[in-house]
């Protein structure tokens, strides 16, 4: 462990208030000497907040103050920046890394929410411990909490000694992300599907076992545990977890079966609730937060003999109304059944709030097909011709800034490990009424599939991991940087190690990228990554 103590907050003053005195310990990253390394001469320390009323938060249009700065030089120990602005709640600090300072930032270390506020009476002798990472790299997650283990590495799944694979992770609103379900091996082919969770707090950067007062695990009410399944976070600040698979006994042994109930996770008392029936029983689903609060669930996929059903797919949809906290069917069905596809909310102002859906797999192989949800009609469009230009399953998507929605990677045929290196842009501009995939096509340097894409606060898309043809990860990274008018790909120098599949992607507070588990190839016997990741986007 090594930690630089550096005053960079003194002397801030808000009305007749006390100084703001915040001492910053540069942490950094498990086995690494970042600090050192990057030559880290002078440190611009940057303050913003996320709320839109704040002061210190600019919105798109340029609307508001924006964020205050000041560089200064390490060797001075100290930094102080004045301003009555920067006392209040829900700030988050950047602290950047520059050699020279004509130079661009070559390492960032940036907080959770910090308050820097104490009921008008000043803030003094505050301490935060920030984790220091390479700009544009990837870096283990290390624990930031004071005590022995500050530095050392943080990981998923020390309960068990093995992370997961087949979860989910979602943020909650306090910052922290909710790790649930998914699958760990014993070797030889034999898995636990997991009914636990754990929570990650970038604010200590510790993993936790979710446990009760008694000092034992909480469990999901699923007792079967939970993996391919859906977790989606509501407005109310609840987390929906729908379908996936568990393990059902079936005679004498437990055999991998599609769940049809969902559970809330209520983040206010940490435990799982609510339990309802779906209807169908469903995994490899998709699951979209509308417009209106209430969450889409569409396609999937049922199991037989603790397969997928290749005569089981769905084309049906059902949406949950959080309110009632009950499920209703979508009127009408897709044009085509689908599973491993993705579900993608477009701009709501431009569109009153329509969905759409890509690709996927069925029993007939990959799709190239498209629909789109109307929620005001509670219905699928019937006259949707758009098409992909290829059938792909396995892919990622995400809506862009600019209301674009990028596709990316993936398989083209059904079964077959031989990924996929196309982007694709859908525009809703082009082509019919309903919109159309722009006919040029960019490339990924490394063709992959159940890989992650996540959009950043630049407005590119970073895309991360996936299986390669020969059934190994990746630990490839790279960025599609989205121009005016164009896209560019740009390999990332840092890698993903290890590297992975069938993990998750889940973007913090702060704009950096958190990585959990998956698994580094497909042999049946090969245990899921334990060590959690950041990737440190470049500052805005």
């Amino acid at each position: 462990m090594a930690a630089l103590g550096f005053l960079v907050l003194g002397g801030l003053h808000f009305g007749c208030s006390e100084p703001v005195n915040v001492d910053f310990n540069i942490i950094n990253p498990c086995q690494e000497n970042l600090f050192a390394e990057q030559g880290c001469n002078f440190m611009r320390i940057v303050v913003s907040a996320l709320d839109p009323a704040d002061p210190l938060h600019r919105d798109a249009a340029g609307q508001g103050l924006g964020p205050l700065a000041k560089t200064c030089d390490v060797a001075a120990g100290e930094c102080t920046l004045d301003a009555e602005e920067l006392v209040g709640e829900g700030r988050i600090v950047d602290v950047l890394c520059y050699a020279t300072l004509e130079s661009e930032p070559v390492a960032r270390a940036s907080s959770s929410i910090v308050d820097l506020d104490s009921g008008g009476e000043g803030v003094a002798g505050k301490s935060l411990n920030l984790l220091l990472g390479n700009i544009y790299g990837f870096v283990e997650t290390t624990v930031i909490r004071p005590g022995d283990s500050i530095g050392t590495c943080s990981k998923l799944g020390v309960a068990q000694n093995q992370g997961r694979f087949g979860h989910t992770a979602t943020l909650l609103e306090d910052g922290r992300v909710l790790v649930v379900g998914g699958i760990i091996r014993y070797g030889q082919g034999v898995e636990k599907y997991l009914t636990t969770a754990e929570v990650f707090d970038p604010n200590t950067g510790e993993h936790t076992l979710l446990l009760d007062g008694a000092g034992m695990p909480i469990e999901m009410q699923a007792g079967s545990g939970r993996a391919y399944h859906t977790a989606t976070r509501l407005r109310d600040g609840r987390v929906l977890i729908s379908g996936g698979v568990g393990l059902i006994q079936e005679g004498s042994m437990e055999i991998p079966t599609a769940i049809r109930s969902s559970e809330l996770f209520d983040p206010a008392s940490g435990t799982f609730v609510s339990p309802t029936d779906m209807g169908t029983a469903r995994a490899h689903h998709a699951a979209t937060l509308l417009a209106t609060g209430e969450v889409l669930i569409s396609g999937g996929v049922s199991y037989v003999s603790g397969a997928i059903n290749n005569n089981g797919y769905y084309a049906s949809a059902i949406v949950f109304n959080p309110e009632t906290n009950a499920w209703s069917d979508v009127s009408n069905t897709m044009s085509s059944e689908r599973a491993f596809h993705q579900s993608v909310l477009l701009d709501p102002a431009a569109t009153q709030g329509k969905v759409i859906i890509i690709g996927g797999e069925n029993g007939a192989g990959t799709l190239d097909s498209v629909d789109i949800f109307d929620p005001t009609s509670n219905s699928f469009f019937s006259n949707v011709s758009v098409n992909m230009s290829r059938a792909r399953s396995r892919f990622c998507a995400t809506r862009l800034k600019n209301g674009e929605v990028l596709v990316a990677g993936g398989t083209t045929t059904k079964g077959d490990l031989e990924p996929d290196n196309g982007v694709e842009i859908f525009n809703l501009g082009q082509g019919g009424s309903f919109g159309g995939f722009k006919p040029d096509i960019i490339t990924l340097e490394v063709a992959r599939m159940d890989h992650s894409c996540n959009l950043l606060d630049s407005g590119n898309v970073m895309v991360a991991g996936g299986r390669l043809s020969g059934g190994e990860a990746t630990g490839v990274g790279e960025l599609v940087v989205v121009g005016a008018d164009s896209y560019t790909v740009q390999r990332l120098t840092d890698s993903l190690n290890p590297p992975r599949f069938l993990h998750q992607a889940t973007e913090l507070l702060n704009g950096w990228v958190l990585l959990t588990g998956g698994l580094p190839n497909d042999a049946v016997a090969e245990m899921a990554v334990m060590q959690s990741m950041y990737f440190v986007p470049k500052p805005l």
